[in-house]
C-alpha cells in the first residue's frame, strides 16, 4: 500500500478497470438462466446467500421485534460485536456504534449500502437514531473491516441497515416501556407504515414510515438503591467534595483574602444554621469534613441534581418510491427526514474558583465580595456575622441553586435524499445513484443560565446576594443577565455523493461462473461550525473557541474492481482492489482477498485479508481551532506543586524552590486546581493505516444446528487520538514535552490536541451458534448465541512507547469524547432461547459481559489496596412474547431486566456521584413492555 499527499492516482488501477470493462463488453454473450442472486454487504457481485465467504451476520426485522426492541438505540446495543455510546447524564450526540472498541469513527454505518451524513459535532460518526426503524427489513453486520466496495475507512467493520423494498399495507404500531419504579425513564413510541402499489401489476410502489418516540428524564435521586453514601464509601469515595472550601454551594462558601492573597481560612455564614439560608430551598448540607483551620463549610447535596438519562424526543420520516421501467429495471427515490431533541439536566451554574475561566487571560478569576456590599457577613443585608472576620475581602464559591437545575437543549436535524436506478442491460447488472445528506446540530442554554461577568459585577456592586434569596432588584437583575435561549454551538455537515457499479458473470469455471465487477464513487463532504461569543460569558458547560467559525471540505474519488472465482465446486476465491484519491491527502491503494472452501456439506472454511486507510475527519483537521481551556479535572502543577503521587490531585505541596520565590505563588493557583490545556483541531494530522485478517469456519454437524467461528486480527498504525489527562499525570516523565511553560517557569498550557500517536493491535474470536428443534405437537424450539472473545487489545500512547494490553479494562485508544466509556471485555455475548407454538412466540434473551478492572485512579484503588474495584460479570435477562390475534392484529408484552438486576458499582464517574457502570448497564431497573401492531 502506498499513501502520500502528492502521488498521482494509481495508473495501473485505471488500466485494470478499463481492461475489465473491455472484457465485459466482449463477453456479453447470452448467459444461461441463473438462480435469484442478491447483493450482500461487503461485495458488489450478486450471489446466493449460501455462497458468502465473508464473516457477515444478518439480523432480520422480525428477529429484532421478537426481542422486544423498539428503538434504533436498542437495536445497536443488541449487535454483540458493537458497543454503543448513548447520551448519559448530559450527553447529546445520540447513539453511535463502536465495533471492536476501536471507536465510533472507525465503524462505517450505511443505509441501503450508501453513506449517511455524520453527526454534525463530535468525532464524525453516524447517529443511528436517524435511521427509520419502522422501515427496516434487516441489518447486516460485516466484521472483517475495510471493504473495497464502500471505502477503506471501515477499519472496525460495516453495519448496513437495509429497508423494505416495497410495502402495500397500512400498519399502525404503538409501544410503551414502563419502569417498575417511578420517577422517570418511561418510553413511548408510535409508528405508521403505509404503502400502495404493486410492482408486478402496477409497475410502481410508494411507502412511508413515520415514527415518533419519547423517553422521559431519569434523575439519580429516583434510583436510591444504586446510589447512596455507603456505596460511595465502599468505592473509596466520600459523600462530599474533596475541596476544603466545600466547593460551590448556596449559601456560598468563602475564603478570606488578606493583602490580595488567599489566607486559607474558609467558612460559611449559615453553617451553624444547618446551611439553610432564609428564602432558599435546602439544597446544601453541612460538610462533615473539618478544614485544617477548623472552619466549617457547606456542600451541595450530591443526590439532588445528577441525571442518569436525559429526556429524549425524536421524529423520523422515511419515504421510498419505486418505479419499474424497461425490462427488470427499477428506479427508486428515498427521502429520510429526522429530528431529535435532547434536554439534559445539570447541577445549577457554579461560580468562583475552579469553575470560571477567563479565556483571554488564560487564568482563573476569584468571585469577590467586599465589606461595601450589603450582603457581606454581618452587614445591613441580614447575612449573619462570622467570628474572626475583620472586613477582609472574601473569595466565594457559589452555586445558583435559587434558579434551579441548569438545562441544556440539543436539537439534531438529519436529511437524506437518494435517487438510484438498477437493473440489467445487455447481460450486465448495473446500479447507479446519487445522494445528498445534511446534518445540523444546535446546542444551547434552555433554562437557568446567566452570564458569568455580569454575576461577578452583580456581587461586586451589591446587587446580588450570594448568601441568601435575592430581593426584587436581584431577581430582576438575574432576569436581565439571563442566557436562556442562546445557542453556544452550531454545526453543519453536508454530503454529496454519486456511485456506479457494473457486474456480471464472465466465463465458466469448474466450480461455476467467474464473476466480475467494476465500479466507482465520488463524494464531497463539507463541515462548518459557528461558536458564538456567548461562550465567553457562560464558560461553564461550553466547549470550543467562542467567536470562531471553523470549516473544512474534502472530495474523494474512488474506483474498484472485484473478481469472484469459483475455482472448483469446493473452492471459491475473491479478489478486490480499490483506489481512492483524497483532495487533501493524495492517493491510497488497498487490496482485499478472501476465500471460501467447502470440502464437505457440513463444513465450510473461509478467510479474508485486507488493508485499510482512514483519513483524519474534517473536525479532527479543521474543527475548533486550538484554544486554551481548563483541564477536565483538577491537578497539581508537577513543577510548582510537586507530589510523590502526581496522579492524585491535592496530594502536592506548594514548591519552596528559591527559583520561584519571586513569583508570588499560592497553593490555590497551582495545587488541586484546573490547569490550562491546549485543545482543538490539528491540521497536521496524518492518515491511519490498518491491516485486517480473518479466518473461520462454518459447521453443521447435525440437522438444524449451525455454528460459526471466526478469528479476527486488526493492526493499526499512526492512530489518531487525544491523550487523556490521567495518562499524562500517570506518566509525567514520558510526557514532559506536553507541558509548555513561560520563561519564569509558570505553566502556559498542557498540550491535549489530537495527535498521531502509536499503534493498536487487537484480535479475538467471534462465535455464533444456532439450533432449531421442530416438534410435532409442541411447536418449534430454538437456541442461538452470538459472542465475541477478545484475546488482545494492545495500544501505544505514542510511537515507540510500550505496548499496553487493555483487555479487561479501559481501552487505550482515546479520542476524548468516548474514551471514558470504552471498556474491552474479554467475553461478551447475547444468548436467546425461544418457543413458537402456533400464533404464539416467546423469547428469553440473556445479555452477558465478563468482568473487568474498574478505572481505579486513586492510590487506594490499586491492586492490593482496600478500594481496588473489579466489575463482576454482568447478566441481564429480557423476556418478550408475541401473539398473532388475527391476520390484522399482533400484540406483544415483555419484561426488560426480568430479575431487576442492579447495575454494578463503578468509580468510573465517582467525582460526579454517578456510581454505576454506565458502559454495560442502564439504571432503569425492571421495566414492562407492551406493544401492538394493526394492519389493514
Amino acid at each position: 500500500m502506498n499513501i502520500n499527499r502528492t502521488t498521482p492516482f494509481p495508473g495501473f488501477l485505471l488500466s485494470a478497470v478499463a481492461l475489465a470493462a473491455m472484457t465485459l463488453a466482449n463477453g456479453a454473450a447470452a448467459q444461461e438462466a441463473q438462480p435469484q442472486r442478491v447483493e450482500v454487504t461487503g461485495s458488489s457481485i450478486k450471489r446466493l446467500a449460501t455462497e458468502n465467504a465473508l464473516p457477515l451476520t444478518t439480523y432480520k426485522a422480525e428477529e429484532l421485534v421478537n426481542q422486544g426492541l423498539t428503538t434504533m438505540s436498542e437495536v445497536a446495543v443488541a449487535l454483540t460485536v458493537a458497543a454503543t455510546n448513548e447520551p448519559v447524564g448530559g450527553g447529546g450526540g445520540g447513539t453511535m456504534i463502536n465495533m471492536r472498541g476501536l471507536n465510533t469513527n472507525r465503524t462505517l454505518v450505511l443505509l441501503n449500502g450508501r453513506r449517511l451524513a455524520n453527526e454534525a459535532l463530535g468525532a464524525s460518526s453516524v447517529n443511528v437514531d436517524v435511521i427509520p426503524m419502522a422501515a427496516i427489513e434487516r441489518v447486516e453486520v460485516l466484521r472483517d473491516g475495510a471493504s473495497a466496495l464502500y471505502g477503506t475507512d471501515a477499519i472496525a467493520g460495516v453495519v448496513n441497515f437495509i429497508t423494505k423494498r416495497t410495502v402495500q399495507e397500512v400498519t399502525i404500531h404503538a409501544s410503551t416501556v414502563q419502569p417498575e419504579q417511578s420517577g422517570g425513564g418511561e418510553q413511548k413510541r408510535v409508528t405508521i407504515l403505509a404503502g400502495k402499489g404493486d410492482i408486478a401489476t402496477d409497475g410502481w410502489n410508494v411507502y412511508t414510515a413515520f415514527s415518533a418516540q419519547r423517553r422521559s428524564s431519569l434523575l439519580q435521586r429516583d434510583r436510591p438503591q444504586i446510589w447512596d453514601a455507603d456505596k460511595l464509601a465502599s468505592l473509596g469515595g466520600t459523600p462530599f467534595t474533596a475541596n476544603t472550601s466545600g466547593g460551590s454551594a448556596s449559601p456560598a462558601n468563602f475564603t478570606i483574602y488578606r493583602n490580595g492573597r488567599p489566607a486559607n481560612i474558609t467558612g460559611n455564614p449559615y453553617f451553624a444554621a444547618g446551611c439553610v439560608a432564609p428564602g432558599l430551598a435546602q439544597t446544601t448540607v453541612p460538610s462533615t469534613r473539618t478544614a485544617a483551620n477548623g472552619a466549617r463549610t457547606c456542600i451541595t447535596d450530591p443526590g439532588i441534581y445528577p441525571e442518569l438519562l436525559p429526556e429524549n424526543q425524536q421524529v423520523t420520516l422515511f419515504t421510498k418510491g419505486s418505479l419499474a421501467h424497461g425490462d427488470g429495471k427499477m428506479l427508486t427515490v428515498e427521502l429520510n427526514l429526522s429530528r431529535s431533541y435532547i434536554d439534559a439536566i445539570s447541577p445549577p451554574q457554579p461560580f468562583g474558583n475552579n469553575t470560571d475561566y477567563d479565556r483571554l487571560t488564560a487564568s482563573r478569576r476569584p468571585l469577590m465580595i467586599t465589606k461595601a456590599s450589603p450582603y457581606y457577613p454581618g452587614g445591613r443585608g441580614g447575612v449573619p456575622a462570622v467570628a474572626g472576620l475583620n472586613g477582609e475581602d472574601l473569595a466565594l464559591t457559589w452555586s445558583l441553586d435559587e434558579l434551579g437545575a441548569a438545562k441544556l437543549h440539543d436539537v439534531q436535524t438529519n436529511h437524506r435524499l437518494v435517487i438510484a436506478d438498477e437493473g440489467e442491460f445487455k447481460g450486465w447488472d448495473y446500479r447507479v445513484g446519487g445522494s445528498y445528506g445534511y446534518s445540523h446540530r444546535d446546542s444551547g442554554f434552555k433554562e437557568n443560565f446567566v452570564r458569568t461577568p455580569a454575576v461577578y459585577a452583580g456581587v461586586a456592586n451589591g446587587i446580588l446576594n450570594p448568601f441568601g434569596a435575592q430581593d426584587e432588584a436581584g431577581r430582576a437583575y438575574l432576569e436581565d443577565i439571563s442566557a436562556d435561549g442562546q445557542l453556544f454551538r452550531q454545526a453543519d455537515v453536508r454530503y454529496y455523493g454519486a456511485d456506479f457499479n457494473l457486474s456480471r458473470t464472465l466465463m465458466a469455471l469448474p466450480g461455476g461462473d467467474l464473476g466480475i465487477a467494476v465500479g466507482g464513487d465520488w463524494h464531497r463532504e463539507t463541515y462548518a461550525e459557528n461558536v458564538p461569543m456567548i461562550g465567553n460569558e457562560v464558560v461553564w458547560r461550553v466547549s470550543g473557541s467562542p467567536g470562531n467559525n471553523p470549516s473544512g471540505q474534502r472530495r474523494v474519488a474512488g474506483l474498484y474492481a472485484e473478481l469472484d472465482a469459483p475455482v472448483t465446486k469446493d473452492l471459491n476465491l475473491n479478489f478486490a482492489v480499490r483506489g481512492d484519491h483524497f483532495s487533501d491527502f493524495g492517493s491510497t491503494f488497498n487490496p482485499k482477498a478472501s476465500f471460501r472452501y467447502q470440502p464437505i456439506k457440513a463444513l465450510m472454511v473461509r478467510g479474508t485479508v485486507s488493508t485499510g486507510f482512514r483519513a483524519p475527519t474534517l473536525p479532527e483537521l479543521y474543527g475548533v481551532p486550538r484554544t486554551l481551556t481548563p483541564s477536565t479535572s483538577s491537578w497539581d502543577d508537577p513543577l510548582l506543586c510537586p507530589s510523590p503521587t502526581p496522579n492524585v490531585a491535592g496530594s502536592g505541596t506548594l514548591t519552596t524552590d528559591p527559583r520561584f520565590a519571586g513569583l508570588g505563588l499560592d497553593a490555590e493557583r497551582v495545587c488541586n486546581t484546573r490547569l490550562t490545556t491546549l485543545v482543538g483541531a490539528n491540521p497536521d494530522l496524518e492518515p491511519e493505516k490498518s491491516k485486517t485478517y480473518t479466518v473461520g469456519f462454518v459447521i453443521e454437524p447435525v440437522k438444524n444446528f449451525v455454528a460459526t467461528i471466526d478469528f479476527w486480527k486488526i493492526d493499526m498504525k499512526r492512530t489518531i487520538a487525544q491523550i487523556n489527562e490521567d495518562s499524562i499525570f500517570d506518566n509525567l516523565d514520558r510526557y514532559q514535552d506536553l507541558f509548555v511553560r513561560n520563561p519564569d517557569g509558570t505553566l502556559q498550557y498542557i498540550t491535549k490536541t489530537r495527535l498521531n500517536m502509536g499503534g493498536l493491535k487487537t484480535q479475538g474470536i467471534d462465535l455464533s451458534l444456532n439450533y432449531m428443534l421442530p416438534t410435532a405437537h409442541w411447536g418449534r424450539f430454538g437456541f442461538s448465541m452470538d459472542g465475541t472473545y477478545t484475546d488482545r487489545y494492545e495500544g501505544q500512547n505514542d510511537a515507540g512507547s510500550p505496548w499496553v494490553d487493555s483487555v479487561g479494562r479501559i481501552g487505550a485508544l482515546s479520542t476524548g469524547s468516548t474514551s471514558a466509556n470504552t471498556y474491552i471485555f474479554k467475553w461478551k455475548h447475547q444468548a436467546r432461547v425461544n418457543w413458537q407454538y402456533g400464533a404464539f412466540f416467546a423469547q428469553l434473551t440473556q445479555q452477558y459481559s465478563s468482568s473487568y478492572e474498574d478505572t481505579n485512579a486513586l492510590p487506594t484503588q490499586q491492586p492490593g489496596q482496600p478500594f481496588y474495584n473489579v466489575i463482576e460479570p454482568y447478566r441481564v435477562y429480557n423476556l418478550s412474547t408475541t401473539y398473532k390475534v388475527s391476520k390484522q392484529l399482533k400484540i406483544g408484552a415483555g419484561v426488560n431486566n426480568l430479575f431487576d438486576t442492579d447495575p454494578p458499582l463503578s468509580n468510573q464517574r465517582l467525582s460526579s456521584r454517578v456510581v454505576f457502570a454506565q458502559n454495560i448497564a442502564k439504571p432503569i431497573g425492571r421495566a414492562f413492555t407492551v406493544r401492538a401492531d394493526y394492519t389493514f
